[in-house]
């Protein structure tokens, strides 16, 4: 038990110095991996039970394995797999200093749990549940079915790792003495996939400002079917994807070179503004603003000119590519917006650029 202690309060002082990050159910999946112990119930009355949980000194050691899968509305399902040596059970006592040799231990199980941060907003990091289930394990040379019942929590580090601790008792149905038993764990946890899905469906219909619910059930109909079924995007993971979305474009658009005073796309581009627009095509709900810039060498008139006819015809090229027109506007600002000196040649260089960036949505 004191090395389960001790991997917690490791683990508390670990997190007290990292960055909140909420958890992403726009990844339902969970695979997981730590320490286990096995306490086999001492056969004594209930009232020892408490004690028998959190500390006597009969604690088997071995390891879990689970992998678990977001349903909805907070609720999801593990399956898990335990295995541990069996030296102390319900026969061994301090005084006595007798072990178990020969024995093993293991237990398949099914955990249904519901997150709690669902009914709250803040410390989106920490993420309890009560879990309940139902399992089936083997002490020694006997096998049984026994419920399971507990709390746990994950504390998130990041988007996809964190940290799992929890607890459960294990009542065996019908077992006999020596059979029940409580277990603790800890260890870390992966959400997968890496990568975030994108286009959420509305696992339910929350009631809008003016009062109309048939229009969010109206909006879920409109998700395309083969999209995952997770749950409403938040203002908050909206404004995050804003900014994601456009750094990812703009790391593509950075590189698109038009000759000078010229504004048709080059081959070499070609492979740049078809990853865009996949990229635009993987966010349909979202209006782009393409912009042109130039150096100011040359007549101001013209480089305006010239920056709109070179966003224009990145406009063009992604509207072949399947992006919907109305979803683009291009605009020239010519050499009003320099981000380098114009003093350079490397400066001008840059300055010859495009931008793509995530149209502004209207208030409503």
């Amino acid at each position: 038990m004191n090395h389960i202690k001790s991997s917690i309060i490791a683990l508390a002082a670990t997190l007290s110095s990292g960055v909140a990050i909420a958890q992403d159910n726009y990844r339902p999946w969970q695979v997981g991996a730590s320490l286990s112990t096995i306490d086999i119930r001492v056969p004594d009355g209930a009232g020892d039970m408490l004690k028998d949980w959190f500390g006597y000194p009969d604690m088997n050691y071995g390891f879990r394995l689970s992998a678990s899968r977001y349903i909805k509305k907070g609720i999801t399902t593990e399956l898990g797999f335990t295995y541990a040596g069996l030296t102390k059970d319900h026969t061994y006592f301090p005084e006595s200093g007798n072990t178990v040799s020969g024995k093993s231990f293991w237990t398949v199980d099914v955990r249904g749990r519901y997150h709690l941060n669902r009914l709250w907003k803040g410390l989106a990091w920490l993420d309890p549940y009560p879990q309940v289930g139902l399992g089936y394990s083997s002490v020694g040379d006997k096998s049984k079915v026994n419920l399971v019942a507990g709390l746990g929590t994950n504390i998130w580090f990041s988007d996809v790792l964190g940290a799992n601790v929890q607890t459960s008792y294990n009542p065996v149905l019908g077992g006999e003495v020596g059979q029940s038993y409580f277990q603790w764990n800890v260890g870390i946890v992966l959400k997968l996939p890496l990568k975030a899905r994108e286009n959420p469906i509305v696992d339910y219909v929350e009631k809008l400002d003016d009062g109309q619910p048939k229009k969010a059930r109206k909006e879920r109909k409109k998700v395309s079917e083969n999209k995952p079924i997770t749950r409403m995007e938040t203002p908050e993971e909206r404004a995050e994807r804003t900014v994601r979305v456009t750094k990812e474009i703009n790391l593509y658009a950075k590189t698109i070179l038009f000759d000078v005073n010229k504004s048709v796309v080059k081959t070499q581009a070609e492979f740049i503004l078809d990853n865009i627009a996949k990229i635009m095509n993987e966010n349909d709900d979202f209006n782009f603003i393409i912009e042109g810039h130039t150096d100011n060498t040359g007549v101001a008139e013209h480089n305006l000119q010239l920056s709109q006819e070179r966003a224009d015809a990145i406009k063009a090229y992604l509207i072949r590519k399947g992006v919907k027109a109305k979803r683009l506007e291009a605009k020239g600002y010519g050499q009003t917006r320099p981000i380098e000196s114009n003093d350079t040649e490397r400066g001008r260089e840059i300055n010859r650029r495009v931008e793509i960036n995530v149209a502004k949505e209207e208030t409503k």
